[in-house]
């Protein structure tokens, strides 16, 4: 019967021990006091909120770093055609010029010939 009662003992003693460290360790209510309450967490957003948000499945259809890079070599190109073009329709332009001063000359010869 000793040798129990020395167990139950050492029992109760490591019983109280292990409780004590535990007890170390917990926050008291005023340690909580700097957390937020229910009350405080009634403010921030529900699932019912989030359900407003894109989903990974939504962005899917969102352009890409890879298809950004295209657009910008679709756009790079279209420009140095664009210039291209600009470049021809200048030249015909000169050449329209060129064309309407000869042709303005000869009206003037013309009507210098005829008397206007």
């Amino acid at each position: 019967m000793a040798h129990e009662l020395e167990q139950l003992t050492k029992s109760v003693d490591l019983i109280a021990k292990t409780t004590a460290e535990i007890l170390e360790v917990m926050a008291t209510k005023e340690d909580l006091k700097g957390f937020a309450t229910k009350e405080d967490l009634k403010g921030l957003a529900t699932k019912e909120d989030l359900k407003g948000f894109a989903t990974k499945e939504d962005l899917k259809g969102l352009a890409t770093k890879t298809d950004l890079e295209q657009i910008r070599v679709d756009l790079r190109d279209f420009k140095k055609e664009t210039r291209e073009n600009f470049e021809e329709v200048n030249e015909k332009i000169d050449d329209l010029t060129k064309l309407v001063v000869d042709h303005h000359e000869r009206i003037e010869v013309l009507e210098e010939k005829v008397g206007v």
